[in-house]
């Protein structure tokens, strides 16, 4: 399978996992879902969904924590609450369930973020005018990058996305070597 067949792939499979889990259902009381990271720009490389919704209480997040675990896809569900030492984070809640389906060697990752309204909308701002300006040309290199830097575990490193984005876009890097030292530059162990 090609970077991109694989990106294809994992891309609608993440619309089959959201839909077996009714996760816009489930989430509407808290408000509307965005979906954000590698599924807003179609750049996927592993089973993750990155998404953002209304800042909300701890209450109202794990109670769509209990509704999904009632699915027997859903093998896990981690909460966390951002601290004040937590930088954007600061203030901010997380649910990760993992689900079950496909055959990616690992299970589904949602990463679920409910955060200030200014740090979800500044992030998603920067998605998406690297959406509107990348090339079809960088968009496949930063495919064959990402599949070039999987870990053993399947994933690519943590928190890669966003560096490598911002390589290739903003600062037109087109070597892997560069890329990764860019990476490197900005603290991600590639």
């Amino acid at each position: 399978m090609t970077p991109q067949e694989r990106s294809q792939a994992l891309r609608r499979e993440a619309e089959e996992v959201l839909e077996l889990i009714h996760l816009r259902e489930h989430c509407a009381a808290i408000g509307p879902v965005t979906l954000s990271g590698s599924y807003f720009l179609d750049l996927m490389m592993y089973p993750d969904i990155d998404l953002y919704l209304p800042p909300t209480s701890a209450e109202a997040l794990l109670a769509v924590g209990v509704k999904l675990a009632g699915y027997d896809c859903v093998r896990e569900i981690v909460f966390a609450k951002g601290g004040p030492d937590d930088g954007d984070l600061a203030g901010g809640l997380y649910l990760k369930p993992r689900v079950q389906h496909g055959d990616w060697a690992r299970l589904w990752k949602i990463d679920i973020w409910s955060l200030p309204s200014a740090v979800a909308e500044r992030k998603q701002r920067e998605l998406a005018d690297l959406k509107a300006r990348m090339t079809a040309e960088q968009r496949r290199l930063i495919l064959d990058y990402k599949h070039s830097i999987l870990t053993d575990a399947g994933r690519t490193p943590i928190f890669s996305g966003i560096f490598t984005y911002r390589a290739v876009v903003n600062e037109g890097l087109a070597d892997f070597a560069a890329i990764t030292a860019y990476l490197r530059a900005n603290g991600i162990a590639v």
